[in-house]
């Protein structure tokens, strides 16, 4: 199973910082649904049109769930603030192997 960031309004699934694939095997894997959520509040990514996709090697068993509220994930939420030097890129170095702030 592959955890994914997918943006519903595009159909494109999270690949990178600035990058964006149409392909579900492409994708950035976040491996655990906590870092998906973890890296939307922290880039306080516009959660309106994006989804976690739990991806599997059948698509028709894929579950798709929106990122709202239940997750504690919304930029509005009280206490909700990204970090001041919060970068992506260094987000994504613990995440990622090879991938260097």
């Amino acid at each position: 199973m592959r955890t994914l960031l997918r943006n519903t309004k595009t159909g494109f699934y999270f690949q990178g910082v600035d990058d964006w694939t149409k392909s579900p095997d492409a994708a950035f894997d976040f491996k655990l649904t906590e870092r998906v959520i973890r890296f939307v509040r922290d880039a306080r990514l516009e959660t309106t049109d994006l989804e976690l996709v739990l991806a599997f090697d059948d698509p028709s068993f894929n579950i798709t769930l929106p990122i709202d509220e239940r997750f504690g994930a919304y930029p509005s939420a009280p206490g909700n603030e990204a970090p001041r030097n919060f970068d992506a890129k260094s987000s994504l170095a613990g995440l990622r192997p090879g991938v260097q702030a």
